[in-house]
């Protein structure tokens, strides 16, 4: 067997290798993006000092780089940590007591594919989490998760799986349906909230906003900068499932005032029609503000996939920028290197945004009965209308004891049906994708508020199956 890459960094204290201190595997570690934002986050993490981190990835290059990149951190930040690599996880698994998965099955080119072929079927959407095309990427990447959650079952069936991979939801249902492996999903999605938030109450949170502030893929940072000034300033509860949660509460944390009239009042006379107005129409006739914002909640609902009414162009949802993503990727791996070499400051890095899983880590090992405002698990009846067992997106308290989510009571049912209605396909989604059954990967499409026509079902997951053939050995 090939061990592949091979990179152990010894530590002095004697701590690392007690039990008290955890052993995290992160799979997918071999990428820009990991690099410059969760590794900086898990190794600047003080309750995390003397951890044995374990980066896996099937890249060499990729997973070298990072390598040597968190040996900087750990040198500079004092960390204490063990940090060995590998391609092979099943040379890390053992004894671990947490796996952060976070990989993508070529992203760019296969969204892009399933994209047009929803497309040459009259149909529009982002196609990642919700909508027809959301069944292939589903399958595609459970094809690779399902066996690595077949090693954890075998080699640290004690460990928690923290998921990063989309579909979220989906991801997650597949390992609480078909193993035993402790699972949480985690999403920054809830941010979207905020940046709304603070966009639509700016003058009253005293946030500078332009008038005609609209979301783009532009990577200029605007979204994310009002974001977390709204944050600061309010709490938001929300419910639901990944990328289509709904808030139930808006208060100012300062001073307990609920500010959601407000939102829904100056929702509906801002001044910018072209800010979110899928998201602003939808709260305004369900009275239920969306979480997830344009790009996301067209998703789910039939509203604006119909090309021939050009519902998509009237809502100005922006497509994914799958080319800038392409593009951007040598620019971060430039950084990385430059950080590698010494040449850039590592400082910034300990403040990058992360999805939160050192949060969530910390609290597990420190028992600290932690807040978490967003994590997906399976619902105990913390969402009352929604089925039991399916994976929410909730609240939780976070401590030794494991992961708890917050009771919310019931969403509206308006909302409630809607996110029943994407539960039931996303589980026969999942399903089919994991035993390989064509009849239940048919009813999943069937189902879908997208398509109208059910020879339109059955074309598009002959489309389907046969251009992915090859990332699909479960339905051969």
């Amino acid at each position: 067997m090939n061990k592949g890459v091979d990179i152990q960094i010894p530590n002095e204290s004697s701590e690392a290798h007690m039990r008290t201190s955890p052993k995290i595997v992160i799979i997918g570690a071999g990428s820009a993006t990991f690099g410059l934002s969760v590794l900086g986050a898990l190794i600047g993490e003080q309750s995390l000092k003397g951890s044995q981190l374990c980066l896996v990835d099937i890249s060499r290059d990729g997973l070298a780089r990072i390598a040597k990149l968190a040996k900087r951190l750990n040198d500079e930040w004092k960390a204490g940590m063990t940090i060995r690599s590998s391609t092979e996880r099943r040379e890390v698994l053992p004894e671990a007591d947490f796996v952060i998965l976070s990989v993508a099955v070529d992203r760019e080119a296969c969204w892009h594919q399933d994209m047009e072929i929803a497309k040459q079927h009259g149909i529009m959407h982002w196609a990642e989490t919700g909508g027809p095309g959301a069944f292939v990427h589903t399958a595609r990447n459970l094809a690779v998760i399902m066996d690595i959650i077949r090693d954890m079952a075998e080699l640290c069936p004690k460990a928690w799986l923290l998921n990063f991979t989309n579909p979220v939801q989906r991801i997650c249902l597949a390992a609480t349906r078909h193993s035993t492996i402790r699972t949480v999903g985690i999403c920054h999605q809830l941010t979207y909230g905020h940046m709304m938030v603070g966009v639509i109450l700016a003058k009253e949170l005293g946030i500078e906003v332009r008038p005609d502030y609209v979301f783009r893929f532009d990577g200029s940072g605007e979204y994310m900068r009002i974001a977390l000034e709204a944050l600061k300033k309010v709490d938001i509860l929300a419910a639901g499932i990944n990328h289509f949660t709904w808030m139930l509460s808006v208060r100012d944390r300062r001073t307990g005032e609920d500010l959601y009239p407000l939102l829904m009042e100056r929702s509906r006379v801002h001044p910018c029609t072209k800010f979110e107005p899928l998201n602003r129409e939808v709260a305004a006739i369900f009275g239920v503000f969306p979480v997830s914002g344009d790009c996301h909640l067209c998703e789910f609902l039939p509203y604006t996939h119909n090309m021939h009414r050009r519902s998509w162009e009237r809502y100005m949802i922006p497509l994914p920028p799958l080319d800038m993503f392409t593009r951007r990727r040598p620019k971060q791996w430039e950084r990385v290197d430059r950080l590698i070499a010494g040449q850039e400051s590592v400082e910034p890095l300990r403040n990058a945004y992360s999805e939160r899983a050192e949060c969530v880590i910390a609290a597990i090992v420190q028992n600290a009965h932690s807040y978490e405002p967003a994590l997906n698990i399976p619902n105990r009846g913390y969402v009352s209308n929604l089925p039991e067992g399916t994976v929410v997106e909730v609240p939780a308290v976070v401590s030794a004891d494991g992961i708890h989510g917050v009771a919310v009571g019931a969403l509206p049912e308006t909302v409630a049906y809607l996110c029943r209605r994407q539960i039931l396909i996303a589980e026969l989604a999942v399903d089919a994708a994991v035993k390989g059954d064509r009849q239940l990967a048919l009813q999943a499409l069937a189902l879908d508020p997208m398509i109208d026509d059910l020879d339109v079902s059955c074309q598009l997951l002959d489309d389907y199956l046969t251009a992915f053939k090859s990332y699909l050995p479960q339905f051969r």
